[in-house]
């Protein structure tokens, strides 16, 4: 049976998001909302493009705050009827609440009476340090929410890495199958390892000698190299694509411009005709020089805000007789 689930993730991405949702086995898609789709799923999601996943237990009208969504859910009682009763038993949770993607505090009178209203029906016990499960009193511009949060919290990442949610989606824009496809730039292992899990055959260019022994530790059957993003020694019209990882806090500058048409220089030699050119990073930085790279077609464009910061990720395939950015 079909239960119905709500997965945030960056803001920006609908469009790619609503694509890879409805390439899912046993998915059907009901709204994609801005940082937000709601669909429903034969079995329970695991998103790697998604920042967090929900099983909703109900949806009602928009209100002007959590407490307002705390009283209403207390006036009914149709959520008991969507409760996962299965995995209830013993289980400690606790209640956050939030307005959009800002955690709120509520009228604690409030959380009190549906925690003990959950307890009662369910056999579960309050734990606000750690608990086994979270439930998301979450209000949205569109709808507000009660929802149980599936899977574990992401994994502390390094300053400055891309989030593993991003990189799924850069990953799928890359459209390269089981074929080649090489990250220049590549100072983390996430993005490679999003290339590998979509089935590509990866390489990852590292700028320098710790940045290859990081990758090299965490990317397990990725080929790794040390070498400059605008001379890597790959053979010429050898990938099916390449991404360009760039650090949000990158500042215009002329050196900064030199390198990224270096890159670019470099992308078009060894991408195969027709290839596709993946770059994340941010707009101020990157949008005049890929504006003025002759050797390729700007597929799409999605903006998105990365650490604090305007970015985007560009889509953009080789042209034709492309022989230098």
């Amino acid at each position: 049976m079909k239960k119905t689930y709500f997965s945030t993730f960056a803001p920006g991405l609908e469009k790619p998001i609503d694509a890879m949702l409805r390439k899912e086995g046993g998915v059907a898609v009901e709204r994609v909302l801005p940082g937000a789709a709601l669909y429903r799923s034969v079995r329970e999601p695991s998103l790697p493009y998604a920042r967090q996943t929900f099983l909703v237990l109900f949806e009602m009208k928009p209100v002007k705050s959590v407490d307002d969504a705390l009283r209403r859910l207390m006036e009914t009682g149709g959520w008991l009827d969507r409760f996962p009763y299965e995995e209830t038993q013993g289980k400690r949770f606790r209640i956050v609440t939030a307005m959009g993607d800002q955690l709120v505090a509520a009228n604690m009178r409030q959380v009190d009476r549906l925690e003990r209203a959950i307890c009662d029906q369910t056999g579960m016990h309050t734990q606000r340090e750690r608990p086994d499960v979270e439930l998301w009193v979450l209000c949205r511009p569109e709808a507000s929410y009660f929802l149980w949060r599936i899977g574990k919290r992401p994994i502390a990442r390094q300053e400055g890495a891309l989030r593993p949610d991003v990189c799924a989606v850069a990953a799928f824009l890359a459209d390269c199958g089981a074929k080649e496809a090489a990250v220049l730039g590549c100072t983390g292992a996430s993005l490679p390892q999003a290339l590998r899990q979509s089935g590509a055959r990866t390489t990852c260019v590292c700028p320098d000698g710790e940045s290859a022994a990081r990758v090299s530790r965490r990317g397990d059957g990725l080929r790794v190299i040390e070498a400059p993003s605008g001379h890597t020694g790959l053979l010429e019209a050898s990938q099916n694509a390449v991404l360009l990882p760039l650090a949000p806090s990158l500042a215009r500058s002329e050196e900064s411009d030199a390198l990224l048409r270096g890159a670019l220089h470099e992308a078009s030699r060894i991408l195969r005709e027709r290839g596709r050119l993946v770059v994340v990073g941010p707009t101020a930085a990157a949008a005049g020089v890929l504006r003025r790279a002759a050797d390729f077609a700007e597929l799409a464009r999605y903006a998105l805000t990365l650490s604090g910061q305007p970015c985007a990720i560009w889509l953009l395939q080789k042209a034709e007789g492309g022989e230098g950015a």
